[in-house]
């Protein structure tokens, strides 16, 4: 979950199957002293092209604006999957990366196509689910990604989620 190689690994399996595989570089999950919001554009393509090399990624990436347009539209989450089938339609959209998950999608839209092609009539089925997935990543990704950015990274990321979650009971009424 999270990692790139997976990614990378899927890349390879399926670019040649129709598919296109883009990384959308929108902002620093975790910003730390080294790599902090960005400032300016220049900033920004220089964390992209660091995170692209650290990170080993495979497919283009694109970089998304100083304003985050592409982020806004797309979910703000730092990690979101987006499957768009090749009609331009969301065949599959996830806050989080589950590689197996992804290539079962892509197996579904390739049948889907085969089916199409022998004249069969498909129809979309939508689903809804909660995924549970590990909190922590395989690989020490978390931590990678924490050191690279510093220390102001790890104590954010440790105030945010060392935080009971409480809920206000004032605030729910019952009608």
């Amino acid at each position: 979950m999270g990692e790139v190689s997976p990614l990378n690994d899927l890349y390879q399996r399926y670019r040649n199957q129709g598919f296109e595989f883009f990384t959308v570089y929108v902002r620093e999950p975790h910003p730390g002293e080294h790599y902090g919001p960005h400032k300016t554009w220049e900033q920004k393509l220089k964390f992209a092209n660091s995170c692209r090399e650290r990170d080993g990624i495979q497919n283009p990436m694109l970089v998304d604006g100083l304003d985050g347009t592409v982020h806004r539209l797309y979910g703000l989450m730092p990690n979101m999957i987006y499957i768009v089938d090749n009609r331009g339609k969301i065949a599959y959209k996830a806050m989080w990366t589950d590689h197996e998950e992804i290539a079962s999608v892509l197996e579904n839209l390739m049948l889907a196509d085969r089916l199409q092609s022998r004249g069969v009539r498909v129809k979309p089925s939508y689903s809804e689910r909660i995924n549970y997935i590990p909190a922590e990543y395989a690989g020490g990704v978390r931590e990678k990604v924490f050191d690279r950015a510093g220390t102001k990274a790890w104590a954010d990321y440790r105030m945010v989620f060392s935080r009971p979650q409480q809920i206000d009971p004032e605030s729910l009424r019952v009608f």
